[in-house]
């Protein structure tokens, strides 16, 4: 009788689960089936967007290089107005489109073009917006040293510093190249004590590049001797 009572119990059981199973099916099924609707229409459009996205940079890459020869007159001579003109304008559109690593290096093209022009103003305009739109700090700390070289020709020297402190401040090798042009600017500002300071720490710095070291080594050569700093004050020795 036992056996008979446990057997019907569990089939009672069985029966309760099998209905309570049901139910919540019932009352939920059509919310998990929409979530899975959901979540393989999501993995499609994903793969849609990657292979969207790669077809999207090899198409720009195509225009980037098909824009190379702009940048080169035929005859192997400099770029005349007109062609200038026709490069410039032909990488201004390119930095409006495709994929943001190629708008950014096609900002930068444009901006060495404005200043291969002698429209400085421009260019450094350009290399800042660069800068902002990079997609890695290389390209960014690229378009910011050539900013630095051109804001060194028409800025004072306080906006130049201000624009190489980050670049002096970053472990990357254009840390070397930005010193490397505060010395020399600080020299030409009458900063004397900063230019030596910065081209002995150059000449001192075992891992910069050694075109760097050779360059600040000839750099404190031409500014000469330091002045001999007073050793002591005459009103002292008076006093003695």
């Amino acid at each position: 009788m036992t056996n008979e009572t446990d057997t019907f119990v569990q089939e009672v059981d069985q029966s309760l689960r099998q209905d309570r199973m049901l139910s919540i099916f019932q009352r939920y099924g059509p919310f998990l089936a929409a979530f899975v609707v959901l979540v393989f229409l999501g993995m499609i459009g994903w793969d849609f967007w990657r292979g969207n996205q790669a077809a999207e940079s090899d198409k720009q890459a195509e225009h980037y290089l098909a824009a190379q020869p702009l940048l080169r007159s035929p005859t192997g001579e400099l770029l005349t107005p007109a062609q200038l003109e026709q490069a410039q304008s032909e990488f201004e559109r390119l930095s409006g489109e495709g994929p943001r690593p190629f708008r950014a290096m096609a900002r930068m093209q444009r901006a060495a073009l404005l200043q291969q022009g002698g429209d400085l103003e421009a260019a450094l305009a350009e290399f800042d917006a660069a800068a902002e739109q990079a997609p890695d700090a290389t390209m960014k700390e690229t378009a910011q040293l050539r900013a630095a070289y051109i804001a060194a020709e028409i800025k004072d020297f306080t906006e130049l510093r201000r624009r190489l402190a980050p670049l002096i401040g970053s472990e990357r090798r254009f840390s070397f190249l930005a010193r490397e042009l505060l010395g020399v600017e600080a020299w030409e500002a009458g900063e004397l004590a900063l230019a030596r300071e910065t081209m002995q720490g150059l000449v001192l710095a075992l891992d910069a590049p050694a075109g760097v070291r050779e360059r600040a080594q000839l750099a404190l050569a031409a500014f000469g001797p330091a002045p001999e700093a007073e050793t002591s004050n005459p009103a002292e020795g008076e006093g003695k």
